[in-house]
């Protein structure tokens, strides 16, 4: 089965299982009823806007609507994601309540480091040519050196690391 057909066909399955007729969908998502219809019998593909519409609309992923990974590994990694997120929720809340006894500048320091890993990670990953190939265990020694090194050893750390960025081997 080749991909736009493996698509089409899941496109269909969902918009079935969700009770809904063609142009209630295209409704949803924002495309005409020709598009929905052309997608479900595999003569077009989703453009990238109407592919992530068709992504948090379904709650699933591009891979599991091209037909890269079967409904059950989905459904697998589905409920994995949901309790690491479950338990991210749950270590910010501690954070939350421990922080509140503390000193407001050790809040603003904690709350400065938080927005800026948050927001690089979510924009790099969520970009179509982001990493895939980043490992979490690395990210965390990379936290756990720059809290071991004193100020002067952060500033060189940083520096160090925008210099790999500029060295031809290391680029992605």
């Amino acid at each position: 089965m080749n991909k736009k057909s493996a698509m089409g066909q899941r496109i269909q399955e969902l918009r079935k299982d969700a009770g809904l007729t063609q142009e209630q969908l295209a409704q949803r998502i924002g495309v005409s009823m020709a598009a929905v219809r052309n997608y479900e019998n595999g003569l077009r593909e989703p453009n990238s806007k109407a592919m992530a519409a068709l992504e948090r609309f379904f709650k699933v992923s591009g891979e599991y609507l091209r037909g890269d990974i079967d409904r059950e590994t989905f459904l697998q990694n589905s409920a994995t994601i949901q309790d690491r997120l479950d338990g991210l929720v749950g270590l910010f809340q501690t954070f939350k309540l421990d922080f509140d006894c503390s000193s407001q500048e050790r809040q603003m320091l904690a709350v400065s480091i938080l927005s800026g890993v948050m927001e690089t990670v979510t924009t790099q990953l969520l970009r179509d040519d982001g990493p895939a190939d980043l490992d979490g265990d690395q990210f965390a020694q990379i936290f756990q050196a720059a809290f071991a090194l004193n100020p002067q050893g952060r500033t060189e750390l940083a520096k160090r690391a925008a210099e790999l960025t500029q060295l031809e081997q290391y680029k992605r």
